[in-house]
């Protein structure tokens, strides 16, 4: 019989084991939390720590976890809330404004590293299954690794972070269709009817889901949000995830599948940013753990003995998923090379998706032990050199502007054709037609000011010339670009990009071929300023700063600090390039508000003048008003007509409304005089 004995600690005997998984969980844990620390001081990638933390504590690493079966399926729910997570952020406005750069990068970028993979892989092994998944696991970069790296850049509204976020996304749901064809690449000749079966009944039901998610779901959602409690909408959440999941595996798919479309379901209710808030904490857990339970199956002495094959795939690995991404973005979506090396060294690695593919292959008997152990650590290798490949990159980048086309005179591919030459002296140069290029530019149209965009997205210079703006297409980090813009007659520079690299060095370029040009930056941060006028610009404008000053402006007034003290005491900040606001001492910028009692201490009222009052037919002179009560007269209506601050020979007539103002005894004197019927 099961008995429970309280001590100093709680003790289980009986037919139920200790619950010995809690344990393994906090070593896991505690050596992930020590590794991914001293990771992130080196500058390595998370998902690289996580991945050494499971290889620590494995059974092929330290031993600290003999038994894996706990933390693998903690991982395994963790890849369904991960997809489920996915689903979510996916959207069709999100899809559409991205669908040029998905069609003209993304699809490339896919179809080339599948094809190219899949050929090896039959080459080498004449199993065009497992061909197949080796090509499916090729395409895929890490979403993780690419975005963390560009938003510590500040690079995720640069030209590469969008084409790479785009990329990506289309990764995402390439990486569902793999997910759904692996049960069609495992089936054997004699069993191949069995999937294709499961794969039409499925998509019949699938279909009756997204229509359901249509008109049912957002119905449903609303009568749980309506009720305002938490732990039913979080309850609810966990059913629609896991439901989706047991659904799809009931029909031989994956669970990560059905996860999937249960959050692209919810993506398109009003309430699908609550939800991936809610579901944030455990993706992130969770993904955590299948990172490790990955780290946790290399083997190092697999490793130790095949060093010069997994160096030698590293090498074609990243070589070819730089190629992939990097040309189509140069041939077909129209970028200069500069945009093309950054977003080839951002995408050369192989993605955390990839994992999933490899542990379902593994399980579905495609790919076998060696095979994994050869991938796991190729793809180990080439996520950790990424940070090292996109600052070579970054560097290679650079010099290749600085140098190429130098004083030729003409933009060439980079830049519009020479016989368009900008002819225009004195003008306003714009790099950069996003919202802010828009705004200044539609400013400068109609104050009759000359000036010409430049713009790097193709399809917004090809939007922008429809609108007959001025625009150019062009990289402003290259001499001949500016050249081409008269930059040397030019009055004003306005660099209004996303891209901080591209802004150091377009200032720096800008300065030395005009020092007589005034030169304004936007920068999203502060920490950029005091490069950025090294480098020559006159006026920088951190977008983090000026927010600040628009909301204490904000404050300020409502608090009745004076308009004109706001106004004084922003134009300092801006003065001193916001030296106010990064100093701890505020004496400098001490304000004194106005006394908080003024609204206590004074009243304002409405007196209606009946006819027979003392101020019937007199002016405010000849009453005498504040003399006789200390109230004062703001204002006298009459009819439709107001009159405000009266003159002192305005007569006053029977109807009127007369606006008193005072402290409360003077008003009260005054509407008891005015009031008086003589």
């Amino acid at each position: 019989m099961r008995r429970l004995a309280l001590t100093p600690f709680f003790e289980i005997t009986g037919p139920m084991e200790p619950l010995h998984f809690l344990r393994e969980l906090l070593i896991v844990f505690a050596v992930a939390g020590a590794v991914v620390f001293l990771f992130h001081r080196l500058r390595v990638p998370t998902v690289v720590g996580l991945l050494v933390a499971g290889v620590l504590t494995g059974p092929h690493g330290l031993g600290l976890i003999a038994d894996t079966e706990t933390v693998v399926t903690l991982a395994e729910i963790g890849v369904v809330v991960l997809l489920f997570a996915v689903g979510l952020e996916f959207s069709l406005p999100r899809l559409v404004g991205l669908g040029r750069l998905m069609l003209l990068v993304g699809v490339p970028q896919v179809a080339s590293c599948v094809v190219v993979g899949a050929g090896a892989g039959h080459l080498m092994f004449a199993d065009a299954r497992l061909a197949a998944l080796l090509g499916m696991m090729l395409a895929m970069s890490s979403t993780a690794v690419v975005f963390k790296i560009l938003t510590d850049r500040g690079e995720m509204g640069s030209a590469q972070g969008n084409i790479a976020a785009a990329v990506l996304l289309f990764q995402d749901l390439v990486v569902v269709v793999c997910m759904a064809l692996l049960p069609l690449l495992a089936a054997r000749d004699g069993e191949a009817s069995m999937p294709w079966r499961s794969l039409g009944f499925g998509s019949i039901v699938i279909g009756l889901l997204l229509v359901a998610g249509r008109y049912v779901v957002p119905f449903v959602v609303f009568q749980v949000v309506r009720t305002k409690n938490r732990e039913l909408f979080l309850i609810v959440l966990v059913l629609a995830c896991l439901g989706g999941a047991a659904l799809t595996e009931s029909m031989g798919w994956s669970l990560a599948l059905g996860a999937f479309l249960a959050g692209l379901i919810l993506s398109e209710s009003e309430y699908a940013a609550e939800t991936l808030a809610e579901v944030l904490p455990f993706r992130d857990t969770l993904a955590s753990l299948f990172f490790i339970s990955v780290g946790m199956l290399l083997d190092l002495r697999f490793v130790a003995s095949h060093v010069p094959l997994i160096g030698a795939l590293a090498v074609v690995v990243v070589t070819l998923k730089f190629a992939a991404a990097a040309l189509p973005t140069r041939k077909l979506a129209g970028y200069p090379p500069r945009i093309a090396v950054l977003l080839g060294a951002s995408l050369a690695q192989i993605g955390e998706f990839s994992f999933i593919l490899a542990d379902r292959g593994l399980a579905l008997g495609i790919l076998d032990r060696d095979q994994q152990q050869a991938f796991l650590a190729t793809a180990v290798v080439s996520i950790t050199l990424t940070p090292a490949l996109i600052g070579l990159a970054t560097r290679f980048a650079a010099r290749a502007a600085g140098t190429s086309t130098e004083g030729d005179g003409r933009a060439g591919r980079d830049g519009a054709e020479a016989e368009d030459t900008v002819t225009a002296r004195g003008h306003v140069v714009v790099l950069g037609y996003g919202l802010n290029g828009r705004n200044l530019a539609r400013v400068l149209r109609a104050a009759d000011i000359e000036y010409v965009v430049l713009e790097l997205n193709p399809e917004t210079v090809r939007k922008a010339a429809q609108a007959n703006e001025p625009v150019h297409y062009g990289d402003g980090t290259r001499p001949a670009v500016l050249e081409h813009l008269n930059i040397r007659a030019a009055r004003l520079l306005v660099v209004a990009i996303s891209d901080p690299i591209s802004s150091r060095r377009i200032v720096q370029l800008a300065r030395h071929m005009n020092p007589a040009l005034r030169i304004i930056a936007r920068t999203r941060y502060l920490a950029e300023v005091p490069e950025l006028r090294a480098l020559g610009a006159d006026t920088i404008i951190p977008e983090e700063f000026e927010t600040s000053v628009e909301i204490f402006a904000r404050v300020l007034a409502e608090y009745d600090v004076p308009a004109n003290l706001i106004m004084e005491l922003v134009e300092r900040i801006r003065s001193d390039h916001y030296e106010v606001l990064r100093d701890r001492n505020v004496s400098s910028m001490r304000i004194v508000l106005p006394d908080p009692r003024i609204p206590e201490m004074m009243e304002i009222k409405s007196c209606w003048i009946r006819g027979g009052s003392p101020a019937d037919g007199r002016s405010l002179r000849e009453l005498n008003l504040r003399s006789l009560t200390g109230a004062t007269v703001l204002a006298v209506r009459r009819g439709r007509e107001m009159f405000v601050n009266p003159e002192p020979d305005l007569r006053i007539a029977a109807d009127d409304i007369a606006v008193l103002a005072g402290d409360p005894a003077q008003v009260d004197r005054a509407m008891e005089f005015l009031d008086a019927v003589g």
